[in-house]
């Protein structure tokens, strides 16, 4: 197992810690049990292989050893668990700002947990809390990158996708891997700590806005008991989406939603 410290930049005596593991069912389960058993936050666990990994809805993520960045990272929020959501948008904002900065690959973001190139996704958040009291009160961030999947194995996925390989060429190898989840758990760090504060929170929701393709878009939105087509117009402060449809605006907290075209 290699282990890195990676420092706090506002306590310099503080850090997270990242472990890099060959393989684990999964690296949100690994991160909630280091929850569990109360370890501190900025316990990151990055793994080569997930055998049992999950993406929203519970839908199964596949990979092949060593073909993507499969991160998961421990929190404690001390801001209040109605801008949790935005968690997520830090670690899409993080990840598309790395990607673009290292391989100059042009992301974008699609509401609520994807990180797109075009029309293909690259990588995928998943988020999970637990409220055992507000002392107690954690979530787990993790996410999924392609890397080195080639445009044949993308295909076979069955949904549109594409990886740091198919856009660029480029091979990372173990220590490539390892060295870009640190780079982008080291922007989310700066982006997550700034959501603690009333103004930097703002800040990070209009930076997110800005580079969120689902604003503007026609969409279908599908959440557990209804389907909803309109028009989405925004996100709130808190990180839910506005859709504008025949007779009203929706706020829509959570939901899976596919980019629709446009008729004239």
């Amino acid at each position: 197992m290699t282990e890195i410290k990676i420092p706090i930049p506002t306590q310099p005596d503080n850090f997270w810690t990242l472990r890099h593991l060959n393989e684990v069912d999964s690296t949100n389960r690994v991160a909630a049990d280091l929850a569990r058993k109360g370890f501190p936050e900025g316990q990151v666990i990055l793994a080569d292989h997930q055998s049992a990994g999950r993406g929203r809805l519970d839908r199964e993520w596949i990979d092949t050893p060593g073909s993507s960045v499969l991160v998961s990272v421990l929190l404690r929020p001390k801001f209040s668990p109605q801008f949790f959501f935005l968690i997520t948008f830090a670690l899409s904002l993080a990840t598309s700002q790395v990607l673009r900065r290292k391989f100059s690959i042009p992301c974008k973001l699609k509401w609520p947990n994807d990180v797109m190139v075009s029309d293909s996704k690259i990588a995928g958040i998943l988020a999970e809390a637990s409220f055992d009291g507000s002392e107690n009160a954690w979530v787990i961030i993790g996410m999924g990158l392609n890397c080195l999947q080639s445009e044949e194995v993308l295909a076979s996925i069955g949904r549109s996708a594409t990886s740091i390989f198919a856009e660029t060429r480029v091979t990372l190898d173990l220590g490539g891997r390892i060295s870009l989840a640190q780079e982008i758990v080291e922007q989310f760090m700066v982006l997550y700590l700034s959501l603690s504060d009333p103004v930097e929170r703002k800040a990070l929701g209009r930076l997110y806005r800005d580079s969120c393709e689902t604003i503007g878009s026609l969409v279908k939105v599908e959440m557990v008991e209804e389907t909803l087509i309109g028009v989405a117009t925004d996100i709130s402060v808190e990180g839910n989406l506005l859709v504008e449809t025949d007779d009203s605006t929706r706020v829509v907290p959570a939901g899976d939603v596919v980019h629709l075209r446009k008729t004239t």
